[in-house]
């Protein structure tokens, strides 16, 4: 949930509002402006989905009003502009991806890092995105809030803030300390925490930022030290997941009442408690995956659409005449969320927005009284059950696991210690390019071959899915995605073999002529479209495409550009070449080795041309 409109929001900053005409997405928030690039992206969530993280990727460094009906060709200059530049640190054992689109998912691998919290204690939990854009000048965009990187339809809330020359711009110095201490994994230059340090930073009208607080795993810092607003006159809070450590710290926040939002379940566990006033709305599904159908069919989805399905935001809200206070963020209302020890971080705001605040409370007297009645008792076993099938899947995780690929295949290696692991329930791995090839990891297992024979560059990554089911009971189940030290890949040549394959014979002239001109010849096709399966029939138009106006032209627009460009073409074509040999139809083969062997002297010319012959 955002404040304001999308076409202005990045430049005002926005805020959690809970109008139903206010809502925006994170992407939309974090949407390049015409001019700008993503030259630094650092986005820690709880749980990934895959292709969320893809849909991100288009946006930053794609066609950025396109999102998921980005073209083909507008995929690949999206991985090419952010790969190196974007990384996604997420609580390991929660990536999540469907079973579609697996041929080019394993390009994300190297954008993802795990945080190797044990979740039988804590947990990485924090949602943040620091993002840094180049055009005119240099913009840093911070979001924080309570949205993970998934395609969940719940109700989230969050904060931006963009730097900006603005008088109403102010210095946000807990950023900078963030950025260094949070978000470490990052790997931030010196030069860029010196520019977070002295940035001023735009909120939205009638807010400003008091503090940024934030711990690691394992760390014990209060965000509720002292209390938010003295004396409130007013005083909600939203959360799904409570439990009383966490309910009584709220009470300190400065009213001796509040009125929550939760769900039926978390409410069963707590109610009653002096000084709670208990409403109740539909629990949240917060590792959703995304359907690329749903958001290419909703022209006006901005990833956020269709209705919320359940409550995910996390937040406080106190008010006394015309100041209000709100504490935004990650935590929920819990021990771990409040008091540590999960990783966690939140945003305490003054605002003085009184349609806002307003807003706020509002929704939050909308949900419905709570009555125990309504607790399904049956929902509530299966929820333990899955804690309970959660730590055991904790338990595999900590052991010492690997990829490998060989010369006869990939094999799973699995290190000493991880027999007891494996007798707490039944575990399943499979190739992530192989969805459905289940193989058991039985207690004795330490190496398991996962794929056999060679396995061709395009289609290795150091992704691989794993699958829990409970002991006592087959229904309760959980998949997920692990990304795993790997011997045997090498990242770049695999990036090359797979871009080269996704963009196929029939658009290797589409290919080359963006490389040349910028222009996209599938632009009105979608990224997740078929390739034609042909080569283009006629007289090749290769020689037209290489004319001296052409490379003119080319490297007067942009000479760096066109320099880099013209590097990474010549890497390409060995790739290309190793993809047309596998063609299975001669004719097609034929044609497009073909159209290799004029386009090579062509572009080798201009590479020494601009290289001096390097």
């Amino acid at each position: 949930m955002a404040d304001g409109a999308a076409d202005d929001y990045p430049r005002r900053g926005g805020c959690v509002s809970f109008s139903p005409n206010d809502r925006i997405s994170i992407f939309g928030a974090l949407r390049p402006g015409s001019g700008q690039s993503v030259t630094r992206a650092v986005v820690a969530t709880y749980s990934l989905d895959l292709v969320a993280l893809l849909g991100l990727v288009l946006t930053l460094g794609g066609n950025p009003e396109a999102e998921f009906e980005n073209s083909p060709l507008s995929l690949v200059k999206a991985f090419d502009g952010i790969r190196g530049r974007l990384r996604v640190l997420h609580q390991v054992g929660r990536i999540v991806a469907p079973r579609a689109h697996r041929s080019i998912l394993p390009l994300l691998d190297t954008m993802v890092e795990a945080v190797p919290a044990n979740e039988r204690t804590q947990s990485w939990h924090p949602k943040v995105a620091l993002v840094r854009y180049e055009g005119e000048g240099v913009e840093w965009r911070f979001w924080i809030g309570s949205r993970n990187l998934t395609g969940s339809r719940d109700l989230d809330a969050g904060l931006l803030l963009v730097t900006s020359r603005d008088k109403a711009a102010r210095p946000v110095t807990d950023v900078g300390q963030l950025a260094r201490g949070l978000l470490v994994e990052g790997g931030f230059s010196s030069s860029e925490l010196d520019e977070l340090d002295s940035a001023r930073w735009l909120a939205p009208p009638g807010v400003s930022v008091r503090r940024l607080l934030w711990r690691r795993p394992g760390g014990t810092t209060s965000f509720i030290g002292s209390p938010l607003l003295e004396r409130a006159e007013a005083a909600s809070a939203v959360s799904p997941f409570i439990d009383r450590t966490g309910l009584k710290e709220v009470l300190r926040a400065g009213s001796p009442s509040v009125t929550l939002l939760t769900t039926d379940m978390a409410a069963g566990k707590c109610a009653p408690l002096a000084g709670i006033a208990f409403r109740t709305g539909t629990s949240p599904e917060p590792e959703a995956t995304v359907s690329v159908a749903q958001q290419t069919e909703d022209k006006a989805a901005e990833f956020i659409e269709p209705p919320p399905a359940g409550v995910h935001a996390k937040l406080i809200a106190l008010t006394k005449g015309r100041k209000s206070a709100v504490m935004i963020g990650s935590a929920n209302l819990t021990t771990r969320g409040l008091l540590g020890p999960n990783a966690e971080a939140v945003a305490i705001l003054d605002v003085v927005d009184e349609t806002l605040a307003g807003s706020l409370h509002e929704f939050v007297q909308s949900g419905f009284e709570f009555e125990p009645a309504r607790v399904n008792e049956a929902a509530a076993e299966r929820e333990e059950s899955q804690r309970q099938l959660d730590e055991r899947i904790a338990l595999l995780i900590e052991c010492d696991l690997m990829l490998e690929y060989a010369d006869d295949g990939l094999f799973l290696i699995i290190g000493e210690g991880a027999g007891a692991a494996l007798a707490a329930a039944r575990f399943e791995a499979a190739p992530f390019v192989e969805a459905d090839a289940w193989l058991v990891l039985e207690k004795s297992a330490r190496r398991l071959q996962l794929l056999r024979g060679s396995v061709v560059p395009s289609e290795q990554t150091s992704l691989v899915t794993f699958r829990a089911t409970s002991l006592a009971d087959p229904n309760i189940q959980r998949t997920w995605v692990l990304s795993l030290p790997v011997s045997g890949l090498d990242p770049d040549r695999r990036d090359r073999a797979l871009l080269t394959r996704y963009v196929g014979a029939s658009r290797f002239r589409d290919w080359l002529r963006s490389q040349l001109d910028g222009l996209d010849a599938t632009a009105g096709q979608r990224w997740s479209d078929a390739p034609s399966g042909r080569v283009a029939d006629g007289t090749s138009s290769v020689p037209d495409m290489f004319t001296l106006e052409t490379m003119l032209s080319a490297w007067a627009r942009d000479p760096a550009g066109f320099e880099r460009r013209t590097s990474g073409m010549m890497a390409m074509l060995d790739s290309f070449r190793e993809a047309f040999e596998e063609l299975p139809e001669e004719d097609e083969r034929d044609a497009a080795l073909a159209d290799l062997v004029e386009v090579r002297p062509f572009l080798q010319a201009v590479h020494d041309a601009i290289h001096g012959g390097a």
